[in-house]
């Protein structure tokens, strides 16, 4: 199964095998921050293994999906025109992302939750990753805002100069190494907490996703031969797997060549899930992840309204004497409800809203194509 043939959510222009893997990112960034009831299970404990130990690889993924659809959206003029429209993108981008993520940034100073000086300035100036944040979910979007400045800029230095795709693919490989060889050293000098947020340790993430993208819109018969190995395509993932389980305990190990791993297996998860998951897209499952997919920026944004709830429930549960895992079922499901409902409401009520003001104002250009159709909502 191909981009090219993409399924359709119905009544919206979307590929439901993309919004699955924001739905799985989502769901990992969910549970990791959710709180708990304590039960004392093996068996409740296994469930939450999943659950409570991805979060951060939830944010690589998405970092890897959104450097292959937004370096798309990029890399499809750059091969059809040779040049790179960075305004219009960047305005786009906008339109995209700062509307839903001020209206949070407003409600928390209506609210009063958090001191102004612990999130504020940082939020209004997408420097959170960098001088924290009370509002802790938002650095990676700071992460990606710089990643929307250095792309288009990067592109239009290199289509100054006519660049081949393999000297462009070159170019963003050796950002790659050197982002790796930076995290490394700074890794070595203990500095843990800025390789993780610090966009001048994160941003290959992105730009492997943003290699995939070259080789589909610039070499596709290189990504087609990639995409018809589904053996290592799989192997690949399977690594991925070991890793995330096993790697990811040695925090200096995963913090330093553990993220390039991570997006070296994200960006096969995404090939095999785009190429090969026909026989189980209907399932109910499946569209239950990919619909939770829809409205994963709004969950981003909003899941973390859902503790507070949770603890005084974790209260009254405890108070009461409610049987552990009862308790536990209860708590947990309350907080995937109330975050999903939240980002559900959200986005429709500030998201897709801007999302039409923006292509009516500034529509997209480009020559239709299915990709641009599968991700132009989303994007």
């Amino acid at each position: 199964m191909s981009l090219l043939g993409a399924t359709r959510i119905p009544g919206a222009n979307r590929s439901i095998e993309l919004d699955f893997i924001r739905g799985i990112a989502i769901i990992a960034v969910m549970g990791t921050h959710f709180h708990s009831f304590p039960t004392g299970s093996a068996v409740i404990a296994a469930i939450e293994y999943p659950l409570k130990s991805f979060g951060l690889e939830g944010v690589n993924l998405f970092f890897t999906l959104s450097g292959f659809l937004v370096g798309g959206l990029l890399l499809k003029q750059y091969a059809q025109e040779g040049r790179i429209d960075a305004t219009r993108f960047i305005v786009r981008r906008i339109f995209k992302i700062w509307p839903a993520y001020y209206v949070l940034i407003l409600f928390h100073v209506l609210a009063g939750r958090h001191p102004l000086d612990s999130f504020l300035v940082q939020n209004l100036t997408h420097t959170q990753n960098y001088f924290g944040s009370s509002i802790a979910q938002t650095w990676s979007l700071a992460v990606e805002e710089h990643f929307y400045l250095f792309l288009p800029l990067l592109l239009i230095v290199l289509a100054r100069f006519r660049t081949r795709v393999d000297t462009l693919l070159m170019v963003l490989g050796s950002v790659c190494v050197a982002v790796l060889i930076a995290r490394c050293i700074a890794v070595h000098h203990g500095l843990l907490d800025e390789t993780a947020f610090y966009t001048q340790y994160r941003i290959d993430s992105l730009l492997f996703g943003v290699m995939l993208a070259a080789l589909y819109w610039m070499k596709p018969a290189a990504y087609r031969a990639i995409a018809g190995r589904k053996g290592l395509l799989l192997t690949i993932v399977a690594g991925l797997v070991l890793w995330l389980v096993f790697g990811t305990r040695n925090v200096p190990l995963d913090r330093s060549i553990g993220y390039t791993i991570q997006a070296i297996g994200f960006c096969a998860f995404i090939v095999l899930t785009v190429e090969y998951s026909k026989s189980i897209r209907d399932t109910k499952l499946y569209r239950l992840v990919g619909w939770i997919g829809v409205y994963s920026y709004g969950i981003y944004l909003w899941h973390s309204l859902a503790l507070a709830p949770a603890d005084m429930l974790i209260r009254k549960a405890t108070a009461l004497h409610v049987p552990a895992i009862p308790a536990w079922a209860a708590i947990m499901v309350a907080q995937f409800v109330i975050a999903i409902v939240l980002g559900y409401v959200m986005t429709r009520a500030v998201e897709f809203p801007f999302l039409k003001i923006r292509n009516a104002l500034f529509p997209d250009k480009r020559k239709a194509s299915s990709i641009e159709d599968a991700t132009r909502v989303a994007s």
